[in-house]
């Protein structure tokens, strides 16, 4: 069964800071937009971007969706998927990738960035759909049982 990650319905992952959950200016400079932590086992199968402002450019924006095994660094992380914004896009539009699923375990985090500019104009939403991909909680080195 899939979970698509929602402002009101987080089931798996939960924002490290509130900047995630605001858009994305295609036209800033390319940096870490944020981070999702995983606070269950799952399996992130699609990455989206919803387009709030219209992308007008003359090389195509990209973003990128990296697995952190530690939240708050790059150390280690590794690329999940990465999306292609192209020129023209109008506001409402998603973009989309189906991807070979990626695990995120217990604690780790799934940053959000972006890569290469829009020129003039651009912005919009990250999203991505994850399945559960459930462990016992007594294998996972990140799960500690409170007395």
């Amino acid at each position: 069964m899939s979970y698509p990650i929602t402002a009101n319905g987080f089931t798996h992952m939960i924002p490290n800071t509130s900047s995630v959950l605001g858009a994305e200016t295609l036209t800033a400079t390319a940096a870490v937009h944020g981070e999702y932590i995983a606070t269950r086992r799952c399996a992130v199968k699609r990455i989206g971007f919803i387009v709030t402002t219209g992308v007008s450019t003359t090389d195509p924006a990209k973003v990128e969706f990296n697995v952190r095994p530690t939240p708050g660094s790059a150390t280690g992380e590794t690329l999940a998927g990465e999306l292609v914004i192209p020129n023209g896009i109008a506001a409402g539009k998603v973009i989309y990738k189906d991807i070979e699923p990626v695990i995120v375990e217990v604690g780790q985090a799934l940053s959000l960035e972006h890569t290469a500019l829009a020129a003039s104009a651009g912005a919009g939403l990250y999203t991505f759909e994850v399945e559960d991909a459930p462990e016992v909680p007594g294998n996972e080195d990140n799960m500690i049982l409170s007395e």
